[in-house]
């Protein structure tokens, strides 16, 4: 009788889901609004103005709240990994429930990662002309003085044609 009692046990604790560096998607956030399952989305790599040698990264690769999203030479590590499809959305790192977060809605404010949740900051859209605009603000992600050194931490700035600091392509690396 113990031995199937712990088999129940032991089944029951796998199907619980385990959060993964968070909240888990579907649980609810710290601000007790649940956040969306994300449809399943190709994982890319972020390159500023078609630069394959640069990519969007999570500073230090560390996953945690409030972490500065920068660029950086390209490494195939999970910092520089993200799902995001072209249309209204949230910029999951991939595989966490992590997404980026503008701090404010001015020019210069910066780009940082935070746990998934209903903040309008967490909207983006990534549009035809391959710009990741924060959905209704009139801002984009932004290559801070259009700088691709390692280290510079993004911004959004005021969507402006022809600025090169916001032109972001991707690379498919898992579908």
């Amino acid at each position: 009788m113990r031995y199937i009692a712990l088999a129940a046990l032991f089944a029951l604790a796998k199907a619980i889901p385990t959060p993964q560096d968070g909240v888990a998607p579907g649980e609810p956030a710290p601000s007790g609004e649940p956040v969306p399952l994300p449809t399943p989305l190709p994982t890319v790599a972020l390159h500023p103005n078609g630069n394959a040698g640069k990519c969007i990264d999570v500073s230090g690769g560390n996953i945690a709240p409030g972490t500065v999203v920068q660029i950086y030479d390209c490494n195939g590590t999970a910092a520089q990994k993200f799902s995001l499809a072209r249309g209204d959305g949230k910029v999951f790192v991939t595989g966490t429930n992590y997404c980026l977060q503008a701090d404010g809605n001015w020019n210069g404010a910066r780009v940082r990662i935070q746990r998934c949740d209903k903040s309008l900051r967490q909207n983006w859209y990534y549009t035809d002309d391959d710009r990741i605009a924060v959905t209704g603000q009139g801002l984009c992600l932004d290559l801070t003085d259009g700088s691709d050194q390692n280290g510079n931490g993004l911004q959004v700035w005021q969507c402006g044609d022809g600025n090169t600091n916001q032109v972001w392509t991707t690379n498919v690396l898992f579908a």
